[in-house]
């Protein structure tokens, strides 16, 4: 191992549990990789007083043929019914659930109304947080979520990062946050969508600051900044 990549190593691990594999870029196609900060903490289950309990922590995702949809992307559950964790439009989502290994977790819908889904796998790179810390982060590869030969027809894709307390919508207590602010019902249908034809990279402030601080009570809730990037090989 060079002195490079053993400093590299050692990095990684300072900032968690990590994989990332080596990837030619022959072997890839377009990938898409994503940060979600907290104002607290990501709440494992391992935190004193936690019960086993993780928070719910979620990226919605809606794969679309179509370059610019006029319909929603995906939503946050706000009211009672659905699935309890995301409404609107979406294709997919990745889980993250310290109870698993690994802990990112890719689910693709089966149906419109987003009742039913599977697990398909897990992403190709991701850094599972340390007790304490603030930041998911994970690496996809369009060819996880569509056939390899689908990629180039997918020219668009909407996103949400959806945290939450719990998936039961009709119970008391129940705390969530998405993008957009969380205290105004004009801006619960926020979502991000982009094209899919160059490298881009969407960032909180780059988009107007969308999504604030303190519109949910509970800061291990609360998203503080979030990224996606798209990269082309």
């Amino acid at each position: 191992m060079t002195r490079a990549v053993a400093a590299l190593a050692l990095a990684l691990l300072a900032v968690g549990c990590a994989r990332f594999p080596d990837q030619g870029s022959s072997q890839f196609t377009k990938r898409l990789l994503f940060t979600v900060t907290v104002d607290g903490k990501i709440r494992t289950g391992r935190e004193e007083g936690s019960l086993g309990l993780p928070y719910i922590y979620i990226v919605a995702l809606r794969l679309s043929t179509d370059p610019d949809p006029i319909d929603d992307g995906p939503l946050p559950v706000v009211v009672p019914g659905g699935n309890g964790f995301v409404a609107g439009n979406a294709t997919h989502y990745v889980l993250y659930n310290p109870l698993a290994s690994p802990a990112y977790q890719i689910y693709q819908f089966r149906d419109a109304s987003l009742n039913e889904s599977f697990l398909t796998g897990t992403p190709i790179n991701f850094v599972e947080p340390l007790l304490g810390e603030r930041v998911l982060r994970f690496e996809l590869d369009m060819a996880q979520l569509v056939a390899r030969d689908q990629v180039d027809s997918i020219q668009s894709i909407q996103v949400n990062v959806l945290t939450m307390n719990n998936r039961d919508p009709q119970g008391s207590g129940r705390l969530w946050d998405a993008l957009g602010d969380g205290r105004d019902a004009g801006q619960v249908n926020t979502f991000l969508e982009f094209q899919t034809r160059q490298n881009r990279t969407f960032t909180n402030a780059n988009q107007g600051n969308i999504e604030p601080t303190g519109d949910v009570a509970d800061p291990d809730l609360d998203i503080s900044d979030w990224s996606v990037e798209l990269r082309l090989p």
